[in-house]
């Protein structure tokens, strides 16, 4: 009876592990675009570089239990650069690979992580970013930097840090996209 009651306790315990996807899917939204802030001269090229030392987007940390790393289902890189491409496009710039003005968009740091100090679940998440426009002789570098704290009564989901990340990267894109400075980087001849 009591090897019955042990097996049955066992299985309830497995049973009630927490089960993570095997993959994040960030999708940013960026607003949209006024046409005309470039003009048809207005050429440049775009990269993105993923400098994270870690490809997890989200990472579960418990004291006693085997560390969570759950990467995204595409580099955070590539779907950034889309999205700024999408919407320097909507304003008017045109990509050509023979242009002097490069556009180079670095994804430093994309990660939520959540940990368990003492009763509350604590979240971390944290997106840094470095873009750099050369146009012939000048540069222009500018770092973006998001990071908000969370503590919680019970461990938040994947798709609640998929949120928190969503909405900075969709801030810092935005940003770049209204930026003043970063539009006259580009157009100067």
């Amino acid at each position: 009876m009591k090897k019955a009651a042990i097996v049955i306790f066992a299985l309830l315990l497995t049973g009630c592990a927490t089960q993570y996807p095997l993959t994040t899917n960030l999708k940013l939204q960026i607003a949209g675009q006024p046409f005309g802030i470039y003009t048809d001269n207005d050429l440049a090229t775009l990269t993105g570089r993923d400098a994270r030392k870690e490809s997890a987007v989200v990472v579960y940390k418990f004291s006693g239990e085997p560390e969570i790393q759950i990467p995204n289902d595409s580099a955070p890189n590539l779907l950034v650069t889309e999205q700024l491409a999408n919407g320097l496009q909507e304003q008017g710039l045109v990509f050509d690979s023979e242009s002097p003005v490069h556009i180079e968009l670095d994804v430093n740091k994309l990660v939520a992580v959540v940990t368990r100090p003492k009763i509350l679940y604590s979240t971390n998440s944290q997106s840094h970013l470095t873009l750099t426009i050369r146009n012939r002789e000048m540069s222009l570098t500018k770092t973006y930097n998001r990071e908000a704290n969370r503590d919680t009564a019970t461990r938040p989901p994947v798709e609640d840090l998929e949120k928190v990340l969503n909405g900075q990267l969709t801030e810092i894109v935005n940003q770049i996209l209204q930026d003043e400075e970063i539009q006259a980087a580009i157009r100067k001849q």
